[in-house]
């Protein structure tokens, strides 16, 4: 009876399925729910402008005001990386049937250590499905911000190696712009402005989007008209 058991157990749990506990369900991405109200919004439309990135351009509240009266369209979610960029593309920017898609992303990878060149790499793949999805559409990349908290954090070498990649990347792929907003962020000497931002040092606050639009609205009106 004894040389039995083990055989008998062994039947016994290849027969009786896994409990919830065992095959616990996958985990939700965190982005899942902020995405998801993208298909709930009115369908935007065609041929105009695309806003794509983290929390730099989800938080711009004064946006369809400061590029009135060009039509645009709000996809950013905060805290995204640019592999979640690729992650959710095909949620985010096909059925945007945008003629202007501008791209700010990479300052959360910076702050996560990730590498300049992945963060590049995966820039890059963005671009091409873009191209792919939307042919007759232009590309904005815009410049990672040198803000205070990365010069806290000591990563403005890392900030200055995306940006001159991005400008690369604008300069070699056809279709595709890049556009500085550092230079009205800060001082003469290359300073950050403390009164553009937040107290976290990071997002910018009402004077910071002021000064930004000075910059990105010329960038985006071009390429709005060149496409």
């Amino acid at each position: 009876m004894r040389k039995l058991l083990p055989a008998l157990c062994a039947t016994i749990a290849f027969q009786c399925p896994l409990s919830a506990q065992e095959h616990p369900a996958p985990a939700k991405n965190k982005y899942e729910d902020a995405v998801a109200k993208f298909a709930l919004a009115p369908e935007p439309p065609p041929g105009g402008v695309l806003l794509v990135g983290s929390s730099i351009f989800r938080k711009w509240t004064t946006l369809a005001a400061d590029l009135a009266p060009i039509p645009v369209t709000n996809r950013a979610f905060g805290g995204s990386r640019t592999g979640n960029q690729l992650t959710f593309f095909d949620r985010v920017v096909p059925s945007s049937r945008a003629g202007l898609v501008v791209w700010y992303c990479g300052s959360n990878d910076i702050k996560g250590g990730i590498a300049t060149a992945v963060i590049l790499d995966n820039t890059k793949q963005w671009i091409e499905r873009t191209r792919g999805a939307l042919p007759g559409a232009r590309i904005l990349l815009v410049s990672v911000i040198r803000a205070i908290q990365k010069r806290e954090d000591g990563q403005l070498d890392e900030v200055d190696e995306v940006n001159a990649g991005l400008r690369q990347l604008a300069e070699t792929i056809a279709s595709v712009d890049y556009v500085d907003v550092n230079p009205a962020l800060e001082s003469a000497s290359g300073e950050s402005i403390p009164g553009c931002y937040l107290a976290d040092n990071l997002h910018l606050s009402p004077d910071g989007y002021r000064r930004l639009v000075t910059v990105l609205r010329p960038a985006i009106e071009k390429g709005h008209s060149d496409r």
